[in-house]
């Protein structure tokens, strides 16, 4: 992990081993959080290493429901902000995955052919208390304090409730999943064409430094890069569609474009096979 000041009192969290990517913002009234990692003890770990204690944390902003952004929750007593949708998700997902019996029940399931994994989520889910955001918004959310403005503002694409955290004043733009950078992306809960749709828009910012969800700090080119990929890979998904082919026929089609060769390179085909079966249940591509 390496914590990097990336502007006056704004911190991003890189976490090319430990998993998703956080942020710190110092203000006026207290510290702000960007994410929180898929349990306490990593949470915690963050914090203690730019010396920042929890009840320094005066709000939490999850930009989207992923339990590795927001598995992290339950450290903070003070506000949880999150899309209305992510917080619906998340409170359905309790109901359903999310239930504690059942993550230890696949957990046991994979043990044997990922022994690692296994090891660690039975690490990460000890303890575990599934905390959801307790304040929502629509569109967006504007939060000033002092010099510092801070735009939390709704995109959807990766799923339906993802949003991206703005800092206009130092042109910093936390993109949370809607950007993966030197690893494939994750795309199963995404809609394909609002995805692509996304990732033009985060170009209208303008940032001089971009924090993704996953990878290193990026910008411009890297948002071209994604999107070249994705619409690459779901162009040529419908050319298969087309002709018939299934998706087992599709996976194996070598002209597909590469994205990240070596980091995460299962979603290779896991993204076709994904992409197919989205179109297949009636997406649309903005061509």
């Amino acid at each position: 992990m390496k914590a990097i000041e990336v502007a006056s009192g704004v911190i991003a969290f890189i976490r090319p081993d430990e998993g998703a990517n956080a942020g710190l913002i110092r203000t006026d009234e207290g510290i702000v959080v960007v994410d929180t990692t898929s349990c306490g003890a990593d949470m915690r770990a963050l914090l203690d290493a730019v010396d920042v204690s929890p009840a320094e944390v005066c709000l939490a902003i999850n930009t989207h429901l992923h339990s590795d952004h927001t598995w992290g929750n339950q450290v903070f007593d003070c506000p949880i902000l999150a899309h209305r949708l992510c917080r619906e998700t998340m409170e359905a997902n309790l109901e359903g995955p999310w239930k504690l019996a059942d993550i230890r029940i696949s957990i046991d399931e994979r043990a044997t052919s990922d022994p690692q994994w296994a090891a660690e989520m039975r690490k990460k889910v000890e303890g575990l208390e599934i905390t959801l955001p307790t304040e929502t918004f629509e569109d967006r959310r504007d939060l000033q304090s002092g010099e510092r403005r801070i735009e939390v503002i709704h995109f959807g694409g990766h799923t339906p409730g993802s949003s991206v955290v703005w800092l206009p004043g130092e042109k910093v733009l936390f993109s949370g999943d809607l950007l993966f950078v030197e690893r494939y992306p994750f795309i199963g809960d995404a809609d394909i064409p609002d995805l692509m749709s996304a990732l033009k828009r985060l170009s209208q910012f303008g940032a001089h430094v971009i924090v993704p969800g996953h990878g290193p700090l990026c910008g411009e080119h890297e948002i071209r890069a994604l999107l070249a990929y994705l619409q690459g890979t779901w162009e040529r998904t419908i050319d298969h569609l087309a002709l018939g082919d299934t998706a087992d026929e599709a996976a194996v089609d070598s002209s597909y474009p590469r994205y990240a060769e070596g980091a995460a390179e299962r979603y290779h085909e896991r993204n076709i096979r994904t992409m197919f079966e989205k179109l297949v249940g009636g997406e649309t591509c903005p061509l």
